[in-house]
């Protein structure tokens, strides 16, 4: 019997989402393509591994003993690519997962610094939905991920701040804030905030600082899977939002204004790992992230 590696990453993704939809997008594939390979699979093994109902999907038995051992096969297919990479002559690959704007000019710098650092290291990029950083680094799809914090609290996640940078008021360009030098928060209490879909409930409530200073809740609208849609939804008029300050660059558009917010704590923007790694491709990343974003700060303190 030949089980396709492949049929293995997919049925790990869909493990994790539980959701065909969301599956089939982080894979970048058609849902019905999804369907049938697991359809395969399942053929395969002869064993049902997915219950299919309506509105979700949950494992079955056999899905629950089977995910720890593709997983393991998915981790172990990896290190054959790695190990043939590096047998090439080659550092091996390093896939770098990005939130958002990640670390902002940064971390291009990082990334360049790495590829100075670590001869023959290719780099794989991946965008991240706002709160896939620590998933995609336990199941294995990334080696590093970008991501502003906080971090809901999980075990086997090791992380270290690349960057500390203002917070900015995300307005449509006709909004009555929008041509405004700055805003203090409780200027913004009545506004309408789009958020991200899901999440941890505290991790949202960090980043639209709910409750006001006041007590006061902030009123929450529409919610999008990625900054690309947050940022639709503000151009539209529909509501407003709370971003690091680098997405003002790296999202610049001119139906969207970003006001600099005075009186809220900087965003944290964090390099994450797994915990208790081994691979030296990813120690040398971290430390030269660190070096980077040491010299950035060294060369803006002279500067000013």
């Amino acid at each position: 019997m030949d089980v396709p590696i492949t049929s293995l990453q997919y049925f790990c993704v869909l493990a994790e989402e539980l959701h065909f939809g969301e599956a089939a997008r982080r894979l970048r594939i058609a849902s019905p393509t999804l369907s049938q390979q697991i359809a395969r699979l399942e053929s395969q093994l002869g064993a049902r591994l997915l219950d299919r109902g309506p509105r979700r999907v949950v494992l079955t038995d056999a899905g629950r003993e089977l995910l720890p051992l593709a997983r393991e096969a998915r981790r172990a297919h990896r290190a054959v690519l790695d190990w043939a990479e590096a047998r090439r002559g080659g550092s091996g690959v390093l896939r770098v997962g990005v939130v958002a704007a990640g670390a902002g000019a940064l971390t291009t710098g990082i990334l360049a610094a790495a590829l100075e650092r670590i001869p023959g290291l290719r780099l794989e990029m991946r965008r991240l939905g706002f709160f896939d950083a620590p998933r995609e680094l336990l199941a294995g799809t990334v080696d590093v991920a970008f991501t502003p914090a906080p971090l809901p609290p999980l075990p086997g996640i090791r992380a270290m701040e690349v960057l500390r940078e203002g917070r900015v008021l995300v307005v449509a360009a006709a909004h009555p804030l929008a041509e405004r030098p700055s805003v203090r928060i409780e200027e913004t209490t009545d506004e309408v905030f789009v958020a991200p879909a899901g999440g941890d409930p505290a991790v949202l409530d960090a980043w639209l600082v709910d409750p006001r200073p006041d007590g006061r809740p902030v009123r929450r609208g529409p919610t999008a899977d990625d900054i690309e849609g947050i940022l639709e939804l503000c151009a539209a008029g529909v509501g407003v939002n709370i971003a690091a300050a680098s997405v003002a660059t790296h999202y610049r558009r001119d139906q969207l204004a970003f006001v600099p917010i005075e009186d809220v704590a900087p965003a944290s923007i964090l390099l994450c790992s797994r915990d208790g790694g081994e691979d030296p491709v990813v120690r040398v990343f971290e430390q030269v992230a660190l070096d980077t974003a040491s010299a950035a700060v060294d060369t803006g303190a002279r500067a000013t």
